[in-house]
């Protein structure tokens, strides 16, 4: 084992650790031996290669041999497909996480659980279509052609009466105010 004293490798293992929890592997002793055999292997991999961050190296090397794992749930053989290990992944988190917390990583799960997991259905949604969104003019209907009306009908003749005859309430109440309440 390498022993450093990088931070680097820490945060590393904390990260290993978190990634473990995210997956619910159940006993602690469980998640801290699998965290320091990758954390083992992912400083024998940086030592061949130290150009590599050891946060990058570790959870790589994790996500590796999870997709490995997810994928050999799902089917016996063959390489390991993203989409054999998505479709893993899913199976594990409906049917195996909850029921057999240790069987995470294990070679040989229980047959009960891989015959829950591989009965799982999973059907993908549709399709999409990215596609371009070009700028519509909002057509308001009826009421664009009531505002364009109104619009030309305005004149500011009627605003300044209005505006007069208010001033004009204005002061013949203060007045009225002066006079009486004075």
């Amino acid at each position: 084992m390498i022993t450093s004293t990088d931070p680097a490798w820490d945060e590393a293992c904390e990260r290993l650790e978190k990634f473990l929890l995210a997956h619910r592997v159940a006993p602690r002793e469980r998640m801290l031996t699998l965290a320091l055999e990758w954390l083992r292997e992912a400083q024998t991999l940086h030592a061949t290669d130290p150009a590599r961050d050891p946060i990058t190296a570790a959870l790589s090397l994790a996500t590796a041999r999870t997709d490995e794992w997810f994928s050999r749930l799902v089917a016996d053989s063959g390489p390991a497909d993203p989409l054999r290990a998505a479709r893993g992944r899913a199976a594990y988190f409906s049917a195996l996480a909850g029921k057999f917390p240790i069987a995470f990583l294990d070679p040989s799960p229980p047959s009960e659980a891989l015959a829950a997991l591989r009965s799982a259905l999973f059907q993908a949604g549709p399709e999409l279509e990215f596609q371009s969104l070009v700028r519509k003019e909002m057509d308001y209907g009826a009421m664009e052609d009531i505002a364009h009306e109104t619009w030309e009908q305005f004149s500011w003749g009627h605003v300044l009466r209005a505006f007069a005859l208010w001033v004009a309430v204005f002061f013949a109440a203060w007045a009225a105010y002066l006079k009486f309440f004075a």
